[in-house]
């Protein structure tokens, strides 16, 4: 099969591409800048020769109809993340209207012809808070007020609307990780300056998270054939705050020190830099950040884990890779991955 994949220089997308290709199937990517390509690809032992390359972006109809023009699948990865309001206009840019043209061009597309299955890669906090003590995929869209958030609810609604008219499949991956990210996006962000400062944070709940590689995995699955629903949570696994901390201290052999701090300080710390990025300010924390992190559930994702055919990632498994290769590529210091350093040669 020919698949269209959007976003392929960002975390999932790279990944999701490179298994598509091991599975068989001919990739050609959407992406702004070939240049990128080289050096994303290289861990996974793929050129940009082994895809089909088209330049463009998600913003030009035009692009999208020639990008999709005989093409059997679409994975549509592409999205943005920033937690500064000045990138208000960019994200919702990205995250809303870029799902809308991409899924109409593919609905002119589809008319044409060949495409016949599509993916898009959507995310827990388009359905979050979740209303019970389990997140589902069946759950009803958010009305988050968060920047990020409410541009992931938007285009949940206009990925829903289209599934009446497309055979598209939505995947909500909970915070995504993984080795090889070309993005060093802000989850392994958030564990190395942990281990850099020597400081975790242990507070009320946890967080559900899905390795990068579980989820290209089941995106193989889906392009490959299986039968499927139209809507699944990726595969996760989820971890409380205390049980991260101690995660942390185990893999890397070290005694890091437990920042503890009740739920309630860390929402008003947040709704405090809601006010500095009001202002103009960069912020760290916000009340959504607060929020995902001691307000969120364990999610249902019985459907993902049939898919992949196996158990997914434990957490250790998951995180001690993701610190390995950190420490690998410099991101954190030997010294900083404790015994997980030895790994890295």
């Amino acid at each position: 099969m020919k698949i269209l994949v959007t976003g392929a220089t960002g975390l999932i997308g790279c990944h999701a591409a490179a298994a598509l290709v091991e599975a068989g199937h001919t990739v050609r990517l959407l992406v702004r800048d070939p240049g990128k390509l080289q050096a994303v690809f290289a861990p996974f032992g793929r050129r940009p020769s082994d895809f089909e390359l088209f330049t463009g972006s998600i913003d030009d109809d035009a692009v999208l109809d020639a990008a999709l023009e005989w093409v059997e699948g679409l994975l549509h990865c592409a999205g943005r993340f920033s937690p500064d309001r000045r990138e208000a206009a960019a994200l919702r840019a990205t995250n809303v209207e870029g799902t809308r043209r991409i899924l109409a061009a593919a609905e002119r597309a589809g008319e044409a012809g060949l495409l016949g299955r599509l993916v898009y890669v959507s995310s827990i906090l388009a359905l979050f808070p979740a209303p019970g003590p389990i997140m589902r995929a069946a759950d009803v869209v958010a009305t988050p007020v968060e920047m990020y958030a409410a541009t992931k609810a938007e285009a949940e609604r206009v990925a829903r609307d289209a599934q009446a008219r497309l055979p598209l499949t939505i995947v909500y991956p909970a915070a995504v990780q993984g080795p090889d990210d070309p993005t060093f996006s802000i989850g392994p962000k958030l564990v190395a300056d942990a281990l850099v400062e020597n400081s975790v944070l242990v507070t009320e709940g946890g967080l559900p998270s899905t390795d990068v590689r579980d989820l290209a995995r089941v995106f193989v699955a889906i392009f490959s054939g299986e039968e499927h629903a139209d809507r699944m949570m990726g595969p996760a696994f989820f971890v409380e705050h205390a049980d991260y901390h101690a995660l942390l201290c185990r893999v890397t052999g070290r005694s890091l020190r437990a920042q503890r701090m009740p739920g309630w300080l860390l929402r008003a710390m947040g709704r405090v830099g809601d006010w500095m990025g009001l202002l103009g300010r960069p912020v760290q924390l916000t009340s959504e950040a607060a929020a995902v992190l001691t307000r969120s559930v364990p999610v249902d994702d019985a459907e993902a884990r049939r898919l992949l055919g196996r158990p997914p990632l434990t957490a250790e498994e998951s995180f001690r890779d993701l610190i390995a290769w950190m420490a690998k590529v410099g991101h954190v210091p030997a010294e900083a991955a404790g015994r997980i350093a030895d790994r890295t040669d």
